[in-house]
């Protein structure tokens, strides 16, 4: 960690302006309490600030060195003691030196500087303790704020890792079906089973290209829907029906990559595949004034062949929502005696 004072033009500007201020006080005191003149009140203030300024600076080294988070209480109080005392020292000494040097023989200041010994101790033994707590406080801001910056840096990671364990669920179970799709159609009907496996890639490098929060025009997200819809049209022929409805001017705003796929395969999946009726699915997009809202629905059969799942597809879209906009309550199911609605909202300026 880079010394506070010198590091940066902020710091050394404040490091000035604090030990003026204290120079200034110094000598208001000795002018208005001691009535030592003007003249000898800046030079005495001048000059035995400007040791202590000298010895703050590697003051700063000594106190990141006894770090109270990591060190022994008594260890520490032990360094500091004998550290005042060596520099309170040296500082009253060098001071008393010079300022015997300047104050004429018999003035009324010599008289002050010889008589001011125990007065300049204290004075100096507070000025370590306050220059201390001043670095110890510096420390603890500066540790604080790399935490933040440590904590949030580490969020994030965890935040794009549980994003992108969200994303890349692609269900196993649509991958086998469509890949036994392609091998009975390879036998009944190559050129279907062709354009099976064209749809079937680009579906899934569309998937691998996004980033676990990567936002993409609607319209992108269209076009793969249309692509994974057309691939379940294979394996459920005239039993699967689907309609958009989306206005032009919502194809441009982004939304999550991945995030309305998984609507479509929830809806065959309790929809389509659980009778042996039509089933129409409907995407319907509306534009709000705080975003967007998707709402994808779907016929539910009257005599299912099966229960319904443990809605986990919904469930991971709805923690994606939430980790990528901080919003609870994005996705909302609505149900009557048929029909089954699922409607996300995806909000503008994000």
């Amino acid at each position: 960690m880079l010394h506070p004072f010198v590091s940066s033009l902020r710091g050394r500007i404040a490091f000035m302006a604090g030990w003026i201020v204290v120079m200034a006080i110094h000598s208001a005191i000795l002018v208005f309490l001691f009535n030592i003149s003007i003249t000898d009140s800046l030079v005495d203030s001048l000059f035995t600030n400007s040791v202590w300024a000298l010895f703050a600076f590697g003051l700063w080294y000594w106190v990141r060195f006894s770090d109270i988070e990591t060190g022994k209480t008594f260890t520490i109080a032990i360094n500091h003691a004998g550290a005042a005392a060596l520099s309170v020292a040296i500082q009253v000494y060098v001071t008393f030196s010079f300022l015997r040097w300047y104050a004429e023989t018999g003035s009324d200041y010599q008289i002050f500087i010889e008589g001011s010994t125990m007065g300049r101790v204290i004075a100096g033994i507070a000025t370590y303790l306050f220059l201390s707590l001043v670095f110890y406080l510096t420390v603890y801001i500066q540790n604080f704020r790399e935490k933040l910056v440590r904590e949030g840096e580490l969020k994030s990671l965890v935040k794009d890792a549980e994003l992108n364990w969200l994303k890349l669920q692609v269900n196993p179970h649509f991958l086998f079906n469509s890949l036994n799709s392609v091998s009975s159609l390879t036998i009944t009907a190559p050129e279907k089973a062709q354009e099976m496996i064209i749809r079937l890639s680009e579906l899934l490098r569309y998937s691998l290209r996004q980033s676990p929060s990567s936002m993409v025009p609607l319209e992108k997200e269209v076009e793969c829907c249309i692509g994974y819809l057309e691939i379940e049209k294979v394996r459920f022929g005239s039993r699967l029906s689907y309609r958009f409805e989306v206005t032009p001017e919502c194809l441009s705003v982004n939304v999550p990559g991945m995030i309305i796929q998984p609507l479509f395969e929830n809806a065959i999946k309790h929809g389509v595949a659980q009778t042996p009726d039509e089933t129409e699915i409907v995407a319907k997009v509306v534009k709000y004034t705080g975003g967007l809202e998707i709402t994808v629905s779907n016929t539910i059969p009257s005599d299912p062949f099966a229960a319904a799942g443990a809605g986990v597809g919904l469930d991971n879209i709805r923690r994606r929502l939430k980790l990528i906009y901080g919003a609870e309550s994005l996705l909302s199911i609505s149900q009557t005696d048929s029909v089954f609605s699922v409607t996300i909202s995806i909000p503008f300026n994000q």
